[in-house]
């Protein structure tokens, strides 16, 4: 059940984002502005799905990102890379799934 929950709202914030990301960050929480940002100037990714699939509480994420920093490298020292990012976030979570790429071209 959960996982059918952080599918369609990372789609609807997937959605709103494609179409506005004014209107993306104006539906995140201030939790999932923190990360979405603190990801953002790290990374400069093309893509960043950031959603509180917790119920609201803060306690898990659900994040999916596309970086052309993660080019050439596997997919664990991509997730080790995100995880040294929001260590500090990361220690107060229950959990997180994490989705990582570098963009195809």
């Amino acid at each position: 059940m959960l996982r059918n929950f952080s599918v369609q709202h990372m789609r609807q914030k997937a959605l709103a984002l494609r179409f506005s990301p004014r209107f993306y960050s104006q539906i995140m929480s201030d939790a999932e502005r923190q990360v979405y940002n603190k990801l953002s100037k790290e990374l400069q990714p093309s893509e960043l799905e950031v959603a509180d699939i917790s119920g609201g509480c803060g306690s898990m994420f659900a994040i999916n990102v596309t970086s052309d920093k993660f080019k050439g490298i596997s997919m664990v020292k991509q997730h080790k890379l995100v995880n040294s990012i929001l260590s500090k976030e990361i220690s107060q979570w229950h959990g997180l799934q994490l989705s990582t790429k570098a963009p195809k071209k």
